[in-house]
């Protein structure tokens, strides 16, 4: 289990997933005492788990620094359209970064995770995503196994290890 398995549990599901649709009113007049509703998405289950897994990484791991994404991103040399960025080497906590300026983002721009998904780009992060999470396993099992080894040898005791062995 790693700390990315909330967004990558998506991964399937979004493959298959409409996004969302676009909501127009249409049961106002459009005047002065019957203004229209502003057009909105409505997003699917799915993506709304996506917006939500995107905040929670971000609330449960403080050490990753996301509610300065934008700080995250241009130390990273990333600037201008998401869609554009090359995430083939980029570093798990800039790739939260991007995630989390996707979320942001749609408050600006409404149909921008919409837009991002249809192009696959989201989909493209989460695979760099599954990526990223299968190296930190195994960098925790070495850091687990190291751990363990340090502490087995703390209770050796060496000169009772030795005296038996002459």
């Amino acid at each position: 289990m790693t700390k990315f398995d909330e967004l990558l549990k998506l991964e399937e599901p979004l493959k298959t997933d409409k996004f969302g649709k676009l909501i127009v009113d249409k049961n106002h007049k459009g005047t002065k005492d019957d203004p229209f509703e502003m057009p909105y998405i409505s997003y699917s289950e799915i993506v709304s788990k996506l917006i939500e897994a995107v905040y929670n990484f971000c609330e449960n791991n403080p050490d990753y620094n996301l509610y300065k994404y934008n700080e995250v991103l241009e130390k990273n040399g990333y600037r201008g359209e998401l869609d554009k960025v090359d995430v083939s080497n980029i570093d798990d906590k800039c790739l939260m970064a991007l995630f989390m300026a996707l979320v942001r983002g749609e408050r600006f721009c409404d149909g921008l995770i919409q837009k991002m998904l249809e192009a696959g780009v989201v989909q493209k992060w989460l695979k760099k995503l599954r990526e990223l999470a299968a190296y930190h396993k195994i960098d925790q099992a070495i850091y687990e196994s190291e751990s363990e080894v340090e502490q087995g040898a703390k209770t050796i005791d060496l000169d009772e290890t030795f005296s038996n062995k002459r």
